[in-house]
């Protein structure tokens, strides 16, 4: 098999030595590591294609990988196999007259799009997540990763038009009006089925997506940065809902623990604006009356240094808290809000003791997706403490089992898939069987299911 996929892709474009096996054998996050048997780099979706054609005539588990910046272990391969690495899938295409929309395939990473648009003055509704300059296009819509903007915009899914993914036999499809081929991928919501959201959070278990379209809009004119310090994570959720209610952020988020110095408080709420000058102006004197109405105290300046550092300041945080971590996150109602966080926190304070023994750190805050709440609860060790590493991996998935058992609907779950899935019933059935269907010698992803 190896020298087909050489054959396919040039001997150059394959390997298997250990040190590469080692570096493409877990993502960003601190699940612990499994080897691939091979590491392939297609330079195009054809290749993709006869990568996977050679790998399901032998029954090969094909793991595939963008830049590798999820914390959840969705490119972590956990039965051996080929490893597709999609960072040679490089083109953008932008098409200003035909329907103002950008596609780009899988390996572009967020800021290249950014960059490229921005010189023509247009510019993407969401900003890609924290981790945009590192993080691909093809990768974050197969986690469904939150990304900056998800106030004004919500999911990903919002900003797709369509898709092109590989399916595991190696036959190629375009969704949405891309489906004839005499069209582009100008709307999702057309010829029937939604196909475009099989994909997106899929973590590659029904095909590999090796292009994405993506709308596009005209460059804002201005930003607008704001912070407060609240006293109750009653009063900080009652202010982002406000926020959602009347539409106003491009971006909000929370802090809960630690909640910054600068903000000081039980809870900090940082937001961003984007629009016209005038738009900016009326949008900020709403957003300070429902701030003064939750007893919210505005802190000057952190807002914006929180915003203007916003591709690095959450890496560099992290770094320094870790360099290990994981993140279990998922979705609520907004005012639902602080009755689950309370119970994190209680989880947390029965662990204190030995937390601090391991050297074990946890944070917690929330991020506004138009109407619900994101609660992303992150856990940080140096993975150099192998008891620590085990523990936060223990933790990891207690977390989890509470968070959904008090409502919480997962997103980018990765690892925890096999520990939550099996709840959902005929949701999980359903998606069994349209991976049954779609891939029936399971060589999509094993183990994600």
């Amino acid at each position: 098999m190896y020298s087909l996929l050489a054959e396919i892709v040039g001997p150059e474009n394959v390997s298997r030595e250990d040190f590469e096996l080692w570096c493409y054998s877990r993502d960003a996050g601190s699940v612990f590591p499994r080897l691939p048997e091979c590491i392939v780099t297609p330079k195009s979706k054809e290749q993709v294609a006869e990568i996977l054609k050679v790998a399901n005539e032998y029954k090969k588990p094909v793991i595939p990988r963008g830049a590798g910046s999820s914390m959840c272990g969705a490119p972590v391969p956990l039965k051996g196999g080929v490893m597709i690495d999609l960072t040679g899938l490089k083109r953008i295409k932008i098409q200003d007259e035909e329907g103002l929309f950008v596609r780009a395939e899988a390996g572009v990473i967020w800021t290249e799009i950014i960059e490229v648009l921005k010189q023509r003055g247009r510019e993407i509704g969401l900003e890609g997540p924290w981790s945009a300059p590192s993080a691909t296009a093809g990768g974050s819509v197969a986690v469904g990763a939150i990304c900056m903007g998800a106030a004004k915009y919500g999911g990903l899914g919002t900003q797709i038009l369509g898709l092109e993914v590989a399916l595991a036999d190696g036959s190629i499809v375009r969704t949405g009006s891309a489906a004839n081929r005499n069209n582009e991928m100008v709307m999702r919501d057309c010829n029937g089925a939604d196909l475009t959201g099989l994909s997106i959070g899929s973590h590659g278990t029904l095909g590999i997506i090796t292009e994405v379209s993506l709308k596009t809009y005209a460059f804002h004119e201005a930003e607008a940065y704001y912070a407060y310090s609240f006293e109750s994570l009653e009063d900080a959720a009652r202010a982002v809902y406000g926020l959602a209610r009347d539409e106003i952020a491009f971006d909000c988020r929370m802090f809960v623990y630690p909640v910054p110095e600068e903000i000081g408080g039980v809870a900090g709420v940082v937001y961003m604006l984007k629009g016209s000058g005038s738009q900016i102006q009326e949008l900020g004197g709403k957003s300070r009356k429902i701030m003064q109405l939750a007893h919210g105290k505005s802190i000057s300046e952190f807002g914006e240094q929180y915003y203007k550092g916003r591709f690095t300041a959450r890496v560099k945080a992290f770094g320094e808290a870790g360099p290990g971590w994981l993140e279990v996150a998922g979705y609520i109602p907004i005012l639902r809000y602080p009755a689950v966080a309370k119970e994190i926190i209680k989880y947390w304070k029965k662990r204190e003791e030995e937390a601090k023994n391991l050297g074990i750190k946890w944070s917690l805050g929330a991020l506004l997706e138009t109407h619900s709440i994101n609660i992303p609860v992150a856990i940080f060790c140096s993975e150099v403490k192998r008891d620590a590493w085990q523990r936060i991996n223990s933790y990891w998935h207690e977390l989890a089992e509470l968070m959904y058992e008090r409502g919480v609907s997962p997103y980018w779950i990765g690892h925890l898939s096999s520990h939550i899935v099996k709840r959902w019933g005929p949701y999980y059935q359903l998606y069994k069987k349209i991976k049954e269907s779609l891939d029936p010698n399971n060589i999509l992803n094993p183990g994600m299911l």
